[in-house]
């Protein structure tokens, strides 16, 4: 038995077959149940754990339908609808779950109706099962008014009006009962019926390209999870293809036989659907994948997609230089993790140290911009401004001094004015550059700069 702290009361959270059987229930004082059972064993509840856990089979139901949501503390809602024929129908679903949760030692009941209203008061109070379909409140009848999921006052006033079934509360009219017990019993009644639809938070969207397996024998070995991720990229990427789409990202999700799941997932610099090219990002990932006991299905989805531009051969009939990069980053980012691999993109802002930002090239660019620029750039731009020592004829630089090495300069052009920034953290000093190149045929991008009285020189970056 296990109880957890209410309103500065022990009380019992959850009982097993054999405290059920000496009459013990959830809500039941623990003093109250030591009293009826001496030699309980009581243990407090984890109910973090437990949410953890509930958590983890919510995702592992996604096996059998791509819409699934908690329900409570100790309950599981599956959508279904469309799904159940492509898996034997409604009793081979039901009985599948049942099995395959109570050979991984959970305890489980369950139930498939028109409505969640109607599966949860099946599965709980006339022990699971298929509910025919059109069933209405009429075939409800004979289960208790707990049924209804109403607040535990509602339950104890209808029981103190002896209405104890589902069958003593329906035939009533409405109108009294609503004034009496609020307008939730009559939408209780409703659910029940069929007739009012109950709200869920699915976890995951339905996702248009995903394709599932369920394979004939549990798989444990990298060969035989790359033979079936093989099975399953191909049609999904010619799906893609006959779309004109490509896959930025994939999730692989691997369904063990312990009723748990684990999910590898991949992304592209450029929207993929090529089946080899992806299965070749995989392999690494499968690499990291811990079977257990067994895998018994695989679930891929590409959450993300993209257009896909039509990439032209080069005039010998080879692949395109630009698809040869795109792979080597995706490799790279697959080792060393997502946004490992980093691109330049242009900024709108005119000062130097902020004309760029770098960006995850699985990434479309954040900002507008152009590289094109009136005046040349540097190919290599500083982290910071170097200071250099000057010579100066006139208004002319002659000549500077780097890193302890001296530059004549042989050609100057400039200066190019670049004002500080208005609104944005630059420092308030006006900046001159000029391109010079010295003797060696050496370019730079220097500035001068007023500091206080007196000016002062830096070297920016380097020209082509």
């Amino acid at each position: 038995m296990l109880y957890v702290e209410e309103h500065q009361a022990l009380r019992i959270h959850a009982v097993d077959a054999t405290a059920a059987a000496e009459g013990l229930v959830p809500g039941l004082p623990v003093a109250d149940a030591r009293a009826l059972v001496p030699n309980l064993i009581a243990e407090p509840a984890d109910l973090a754990g437990d949410t953890e856990d509930l958590g983890r089979l919510v995702d592992w139901s996604r096996r059998y339908a791509p819409l699934v949501a908690g329900d409570g503390a100790d309950a599981i809602l599956v959508d279904l609808t469309g799904a159940a024929h492509l898996l034997g129908g409604e009793e081979a679903v039901l009985a599948d779950v049942v099995d395959r949760l109570r050979r991984a030692r959970l305890e489980a009941r369950g139930a498939i109706a028109d409505t969640a209203a109607q599966a949860w008061a099946w599965a709980r109070f006339a022990g699971g099962g298929v509910v025919a379909a059109g069933t209405g409140i009429g075939g409800f009848a004979a289960l208790p008014v707990a049924a209804l999921r109403l607040p535990v006052a509602v339950l104890a006033g209808l029981q103190q009006l002896g209405l104890r079934r589902i069958g003593d509360v329906s035939p009533l009219p409405r109108a009294p009962l609503v004034r009496r017990f609020g307008r939730e019993i009559a939408v209780a009644l409703d659910a029940l019926a069929g007739q009012q639809a109950t709200p869920a938070t699915f976890q995951t969207e339905m996702r248009a390209w995903r394709r599932r397996a369920s394979l004939v024998e549990p798989i444990s070995t990298a060969e035989a999870i790359e033979t079936a991720l093989r099975a399953l990229l191909a049609p999904l990427c010619a799906e893609l293809g006959a779309a004109g789409r490509g896959a930025r990202t994939l999730e692989l999700t691997l369904f063990r036989v312990d009723a748990t799941t684990q999910r590898v997932a991949i992304g592209t610099s450029r929207p993929l659907a090529d089946a080899a090219a992806l299965l070749r990002l995989f392999r690494d990932r499968i690499a990291e994948i811990e079977p257990g006991f067994g895998i018994e299905a695989m679930l891929l989805e590409a959450p993300e997609t993209d257009r896909i531009s039509q990439a032209q051969a080069d005039l010998a009939g080879g692949r395109d230089a630009g698809a040869d990069l795109a792979d080597l980053i995706d490799r790279i980012e697959i080792r060393s993790g997502p946004g490992s691999v980093r691109r330049l993109h242009p900024a709108d802002r005119h000062w130097p140290e902020a004309a760029a930002v770098e960006i995850p090239t699985a990434l479309p660019a954040p900002v507008p911009g152009s590289w094109s620029l009136p005046v040349a750039r540097p190919v290599v731009l500083l982290e910071r401004p170097n200071p250099i020592a000057a010579e100066v004829r006139g208004s002319v630089i002659q000549a500077f001094t780097w890193r302890g090495v001296r530059h004549e300069l042989h050609r100057v052009i400039g200066p190019e004015r670049v004002e500080p920034e208005w609104g944005w953290d630059t420092p308030e000093r006006t900046r001159d550059y000029y391109r010079v190149e010295d003797e060696a045929g050496r370019r730079y991008w220097i500035f001068v700069t007023a500091e206080g009285e007196a000016l002062a020189w830096f070297i920016h970056g380097l020209l082509a």
